[in-house]
C-alpha cells in the first residue's frame, strides 16, 4: 500500500508544472486559479493589479498570493 502512495505522489509531481511544487505557477496556472483570461492577466500585471514575479523574464505567480488576491476581492 505504501508503495502505491509513493508511486501516485511521483506521478502527480511529474505531471505538475515544476514550479507548482515550490508554490509558484505560470500564466496557465494563474488562469486556472483566477478564472481570468490570459489577456486579462497580462493587462493586470502590466498595471500591477495582480501579484506576480518575473525572474529572467518569465511571468510567475505565487499560488498563495493569487488565493489571497481572490479572497480580498470578495464583495
Amino acid at each position: 500500500m505504501m508503495h502505491n502512495i509513493e508511486e501516485q505522489t511521483k506521478q502527480k509531481r511529474a505531471s505538475a508544472v515544476p514550479d507548482e511544487i515550490f508554490g509558484f505557477t505560470d500564466i496557465n496556472g494563474a488562469k486556472r486559479i483566477t478564472g481570468l483570461s490570459i489577456s486579462a492577466i497580462y493587462k493586470m500585471t502590466a498595471r500591477n493589479e495582480l501579484p506576480f514575479y518575473k525572474p529572467s523574464g518569465k511571468l510567475l505567480f505565487k499560488i498563495s498570493e493569487l488565493i489571497e488576491w481572490i479572497e480580498r476581492s470578495r464583495n
